[in-house]
């Protein structure tokens, strides 16, 4: 695909809030790969959207009227319970007895199998930081962090993206155990 080409196919793209857009279109998004994407904006987005739970942001190709993809953002306290205290202080900035520190948490981030090939994924997680931004101008969060399934290729990326893998055992790893 040319540049030109990407371009053009990105110019139909919109990003709306999942309230926005019909309910019947969250039935065309699929993810073989990690069908608990799939199942998430079937069956949950819009219950977790009501209970306040998370806010699910869809992009849409507008000319095709199908979801592309899609990312969950929320907040998320990351508890310290089983770190050692240095490693709390690493966290945390400030104390070693930190119980838990607040974070924003990109909670599902997929695109659907129609659009794989066109490499997305960075395009979502820029739009997710634009919004944890501007959450972050009013709300504090000191991370962001990332459930992501433990697949190879989503590793990467998210490494590939700035993002560390969490060892929630540091404790343990620091007595050689």
């Amino acid at each position: 695909m040319t540049e030109s080409q990407k371009e053009s196919l990105y110019a139909t793209f919109k990003l709306f809030p999942i309230r926005e857009v019909e309910p019947s279109l969250l039935g065309t998004f699929n993810c073989e790969i990690n069908s608990d994407l799939t199942n998430f904006i079937h069956i949950t987005a819009l219950d977790f959207e009501d209970r306040q739970i998370s806010r699910t942001f869809v992009l849409v190709n507008i000319n095709r009227n199908e979801i592309v993809g899609y990312f969950t953002i929320s907040m998320k306290s990351l508890s310290t319970d089983g770190m050692s205290k240095t490693s709390i202080k690493k966290i945390d900035g400030i104390s070693n007895s930190r119980v838990c520190i607040h974070s924003f948490l990109i909670g599902q981030l997929g695109i659907s199998d129609n659009y794989s090939e066109y490499k997305l994924g960075t395009l979502l997680l820029d739009d997710a930081f634009s919004k944890i931004e501007m959450a972050h101008d009013l709300v504090a969060g000191r991370y962001i962090l990332v459930d992501a399934i433990n697949h190879e290729k989503v590793i990467k990326f998210y490494r590939e993206s700035g993002f560390a893998l969490l060892d929630t055992n540091l404790e343990e790893s620091e007595n050689g155990a």
